[in-house]
């Protein structure tokens, strides 16, 4: 999915996801809990949320939201430790050293994805614009994640939020450019898509609303946030969507690298996401 034309308003909003699947990674699904098990949640963000200016880093961002938010093991982190391994093994992108979870660590975590997935390029010198699963291999060579997960139906991602926020891969349409007052992300399945958003996912509410922390500053939506139906969100999935869970680890080692191949075409389709009864 490549990076956006300008909006027909005029104004132009940064995005940069790509669509990176790879068949193996259907052996790393996340497991899917009862039907009683699945409770409102909402994990808290512990660093402010940031903004992507004009590049294409959402992957970055969205992999250092989930850093910064709460989970069920630990509470958000405002900043990471990189070992010197850690450092050797980030092609350049960081020092050893202590980190701020802001948006400098979120460009050099892009970078490092750009440098690991299989899109052609790399930042800098060019905005190539990466995907969650580059950004998942960035955070385990980084020794921040040992491991990841995906889900591949609405009953995985709900059972993924029991234990913390992910990040999804969708296509956004013009129709999803402005919130409601509310928080409500209009999803028109007739709407033109502007380009491909890689953004957190860090809560579902009594309603079964799903909010997403963007990457577009504080100003958007409501506080950075906005939320889309459990029916929106199977739809958006199942153009060619997906959704990462990272395992976090101590930063030690960089952790060993699962190895992926490209696959451009299409891979999950809506019956891959329609929620289980």
């Amino acid at each position: 999915m490549t990076n956006p034309a300008p909006m027909r308003t005029g104004v132009r909003r940064p995005f940069g996801r790509y669509v990176e699947h790879d068949p193996r990674s259907l052996a790393y699904a996340h497991g899917v809990l009862p039907g009683s098990a699945i409770k409102p949640v909402t994990w808290t963000r512990r660093i402010p949320v940031l903004d992507q200016g004009q590049l294409g880093s959402c992957t970055g961002n969205a992999g250092t939201g989930l850093l910064g938010t709460d989970s069920a093991g630990r509470r958000g982190l405002t900043t990471v430790t990189i070992t010197t391994a850690a450092a050797q093994a980030s092609h350049g992108r960081f020092a050893a050293g202590e980190h701020a979870l802001d948006e400098a660590f979120a460009v050099a975590l892009y970078s490092l994805a750009t440098v690991l997935d299989e899109i052609s390029g790399q930042y800098p010198p060019t905005d190539t614009g990466s995907s969650g699963l580059g950004a998942a291999k960035a955070l385990q060579t980084l020794g921040l994640a040992a491991r990841y997960t995906h889900a591949f139906s609405l009953a995985a991602l709900d059972s993924a939020l029991q234990t913390g926020p992910v990040m999804i891969g969708i296509p956004w349409l013009d129709s999803m450019f402005t919130p409601g007052p509310d928080g409500e992300i209009r999803v028109d399945r007739e709407s033109p898509v502007a380009g491909g958003h890689e953004i957190e996912l860090a809560g579902l509410d009594e309603a079964g609303r799903y909010w997403l922390t963007n990457s577009w500053g504080s100003a958007w939506g409501v506080a950075g946030s906005g939320y889309v139906t459990a029916g929106d969100l199977a739809w958006l999935l199942s153009q060619q969507g997906d959704v990462t869970i990272p395992a976090w680890a101590s930063p030690s080692k960089p952790a060993p690298q699962r190895k992926r191949c490209w696959l451009g075409n299409a891979w999950l389709t809506a019956r891959a996401f329609t929620r289980r009864g």
